[in-house]
């Protein structure tokens, strides 16, 4: 049978995304994109549990990742042009390859469940690369670059040198992100993830000396302000959206209700595989074990949960699969034991109503960000972005932008009281402490 050369993603953010399998590098991504490892990628939603506030936002981690990848590509033959530097040139597979698979390892509504159950998706990647997988036989046969599943995890966990080589993957100004902001704005219907992707990849650069990636001008400056804007206005306006956090925080009530059925009840309960059971109670899993699972398995599951003897696990899965969302509303304070007496209060309107407050009532924060906002004075400060100006001297961006620098020194950090709708008409016993939005 012959096979095709070239390969043609028609895609809504970058449109044609082609690849050639002439080139080794791109016939390497081919066979990448064909395991069954990267094809579950179809079966996980990009947005998590977005979708149920946004619409459109039905994007999937497979199509997130072909673009970083392209994006890579893109980046790779800019800084080479102007780089009289060998290495970098070597390294076409490994910068492809790392792009595209540096979110293989996440799990069911990506970052959601991340945090529920406490795991780590970048763990998960390396574990699939370096595993009994497809897509670790791809890699080991690429035989024009050996050793290339342990280099790109040395790369996923920032250890391989170059440095700037990881940088390109993750960092603050790095390929995932340039993606994810233009595809979440698009699917989401919003404008707010918006910059000018090609202006700031003409502006950067490889400073060899300090093994890192600069910004190299005023344009290319402007151009960042733009994204790091970007980024803020997405978490303010989408990621954190309060029907995103009643959500989140109403999959995390059925999440410790499942784990409290299937650990106290002697009846077991309805249904659940054994991989999904593991990943519940957070037992090992294998790698086997793992790739079981995606967007499509949860949701059966909770489909099959609304069924259960249990009232609360059945009437949460109802609320979730039939997007009867519980309702958050800001808490105007910060003070640890005000929130608590508004717990308080709000746990006891559920108590007259004959509900739990342990699966009724939740305090969601804004202060968990799976991606932060820019700090330059993060744990890595080698990521932070530097400009090049007038005079060839570089300088961290923050010290030159004004409005950078409000951006970083800002804290955005807020509260939310999370309650079902029964209550929503009561909720007046504790709205001195919230303003009315």
């Amino acid at each position: 049978m012959r096979r095709i050369e070239k390969r043609t993603y028609l895609d809504p953010i970058h449109q044609d995304i082609t690849l050639n399998r002439k080139v080794p590098a791109e016939r390497l991504i081919m066979d990448l994109i064909d395991t069954e490892e990267f094809q579950r990628l179809r079966r996980v939603q990009q947005l998590g549990l977005s979708h149920f506030t946004f619409h459109g936002a039905e994007c999937s981690r497979f199509a997130h990742s072909i673009g970083v990848m392209h994006i890579a590509s893109q980046l790779y033959h800019h800084l080479i042009q102007f780089e009289e530097n060998e290495s970098l040139k070597d390294k076409y597979p490994l910068i492809l390859a790392s792009a595209l698979l540096h979110d293989v390892g996440h799990g069911p509504f990506s970052h959601v469940t991340e945090k529920i159950l406490n795991y780590d998706h970048e763990e998960w990647s390396c574990r699939i690369i370096s595993g009994n997988t497809q897509i670790n036989r791809v890699l080991e046969s690429f035989t024009e670059f050996p050793d290339l599943a342990n280099q790109i995890v040395k790369v996923l966990k920032k250890e391989y040198t170059p440095k700037y080589i990881s940088h390109m993957v993750s960092s603050q100004l790095d390929c995932d992100r340039f993606d994810y902001l233009l595809r979440d704005s698009y699917t989401t219907g919003t404008k707010y993830g918006l910059f000018a992707l090609q202006r700031i990849i003409r502006s950067m650069e490889i400073d060899e000396e300090n093994d890192r990636i600069i910004v190299v001008g005023e344009k290319g400056q402007i151009a960042v302000e733009d994204y790091l804007f970007a980024r803020y206005s997405m978490y303010a306006q989408i990621y954190y959206h309060r029907k995103n956090l009643a959500t989140r925080c109403l999959l995390s009530k059925l999440v410790k209700r499942v784990r409290h059925v299937m650990e106290n009840r002697e009846k077991p309960i309805c249904f659940v595989d054994e991989p999904t059971e593991k990943w519940l109670k957070g037992l090992p899993l294998t790698e086997a074990d793992y790739l079981k699972l995606d967007d499509y398995q949860m949701n059966y599951h909770i489909k099959r949960w609304t069924e259960d003897s249990d009232p609360i696990l059945s009437d949460l899965s109802k609320r979730f699969l039939h997007r009867r969302l519980f309702k958050a509303i800001r808490i105007n304070t910060k003070d640890a034991e005000r929130i608590k007496t508004i717990e308080r209060e709000a746990a006891r309107l559920i108590k007259d109503m004959a509900m739990d407050p342990e699966y009724y009532i939740g305090i969601e924060s804004t202060g968990f960000r799976p991606y932060d906002y820019y700090r330059p004075d993060d744990d890595h400060p080698q990521t932070n972005i530097v400009v090049k100006v007038e005079g060839h001297n570089t300088v961290e961006l923050s010290k030159i932008s004004p409005a950078v620098e409000a951006l970083v020194n800002g804290n955005y950090e807020s509260y939310w009281l999370v309650y079902p709708e029964e209550i929503a008409d009561r909720i007046e016993v504790v709205k001195e402490h919230i303003p009315v939005v």
